[in-house]
């Protein structure tokens, strides 16, 4: 979605409005992990009903109440422009119903039917991207695009849920307060390692607009988009089996859960030699063609993102197999590592390197999680296979 809206704000408003929109949508993805929470992978995980929807449901009413404060303190408390912080504002806004929804598909997934809120979010996604597409042609204006599609997003996403999900919870069911208090004692480290992870992504982008002008930071907009698709499809690939990872490890089918897990692995290795391929090739020519500028000099930050999105993109699946162990302190310690290398010296490799500089401090941090990650895993397993002989 990102890639889609940047392509037409590119052509039709120009590089230094595509540099604004690249870090406003930064920022309100950054904002987007609290209203998530890290909970999505937690609630499909919980296929032994631990938690009522009711608790997952009060529990993110909470957090996007929180998000919107954070929406606001970015927008308005960092010293932008008028123009910048509506901007932010307004996308910020388009993206939290994200946040309102996943608790729906959530519990969808939790009772066998991801793929109906798949056909949701499309819909959804498909008609508010349509008026928002529609609006710039006609305004120009970013902000005010934003807000009308988040007006139309809102109301597709209340009309499509509010029946639809009666059918999948027990209306009768009460909430207790103790129960919400555990949910949210035992996901805080995944919203915290979230909103790290999405700050390390980031990172470059928080540096660009720090230390280099609008227009890299709409090149490097363009650059790093391609590195989603590793983590779009490796997601597709495995998020369906997070419920049937977490039943094989809880009922004690050892073999079958690291079985399953180490072929997510191999396609996303796969995914990521593929598609790194590809860039090499023609992907960047692509790129440069699709969205009307000259990218011909910026091969080797490219491949680096390609690469660092592998790496990224494996980190992710690795967190997901350690929230179904319950290790989710150990996520937490993963992101804080790779936080403070970027809070360190990502300003200073991306003043000194430019975008070079900027792929490196993504690759760099994106393989600080995985050593942490397999590192923790390899010992937990071995520990495992030897308390059970």
């Amino acid at each position: 979605m990102t890639a889609f809206i940047l392509f037409f704000v590119m052509r039709l408003n120009g590089v230094e409005d595509a540099g604004l929109f690249s870090i406003a949508s930064a920022l309100a993805y950054q904002a987007l992990t609290i209203g998530l929470f890290g909970v999505r992978n937690y609630q499909a995980a919980d296929v032994r009903f631990r938690y009522s929807f009711k608790e997952y449901y009060v529990l993110r009413i909470l957090t996007s109440a929180l998000m919107y404060g954070v929406v606001v303190y970015y927008a308005f408390f960092q010293g932008y422009s008028p123009e910048k912080a509506a901007v932010i504002f307004s996308f910020s806004l388009f993206k939290s119903i994200d946040a309102l929804e996943d608790v729906y598909q959530g519990e969808y997934q939790r009772k066998g039917r991801l793929d109906l809120g798949a056909y949701l979010q499309t819909i959804r996604y498909g008609i508010s991207l349509a008026v928002l597409i529609l609006l710039l042609f006609c305004v120009h204006d970013l902000s005010v695009c934003f807000l009308a599609a988040s007006v139309v997003s809102l109301g597709i996403f209340y009309f499509q849920n509010r029946h639809l999900i009666k059918e999948f919870t027990n209306r009768k069911s009460k909430l207790r307060m103790d129960r919400l208090k555990d949910l949210l004692i035992a996901t805080l480290p995944l919203c915290l390692a979230t909103w790290l992870n999405i700050y390390i992504l980031n990172a470059s982008k928080y540096s660009i607009d720090k230390v280099l002008s609008p227009e890299m930071q709409a090149y490097y907009g363009t650059l790093v988009l391609p590195v989603f698709t590793i983590n779009l499809l490796a997601s597709v690939m495995y998020r369906p089996y997070i419920s049937g990872l977490a039943e094989d490890w809880k009922s004690g089918n050892r073999d079958r859960f690291l079985k399953g897990c180490f072929q997510q692995l191999v396609v996303i290795v796969l995914l990521t030699a593929g598609i790194s391929l590809f860039g090499w090739l023609i992907g960047l020519r692509l790129l440069s063609w699709l969205y009307g500028i000259n990218l011909s000099s910026y091969m080797v930050p490219f491949l680096l993102l390609l690469f660092g999105g592998g790496l990224n993109t494996l980190a992710v699946f690795l967190t997901v197999v350690l929230t179904i162990l319950d290790r989710q302190n150990v996520i937490f310690l993963g992101y804080v590592l790779s936080f403070l290398f970027c809070a360190a010296f990502s300003d200073s490799i991306v003043a000194a390197s430019g975008l070079t500089g900027a792929g490196l401090v993504y690759a760099a941090a994106s393989g600080i999680l995985c050593i942490v990650y397999v590192g923790f895993l390899m010992h937990f397993l071995g520990k495992t296979k030897s308390a059970l002989k």
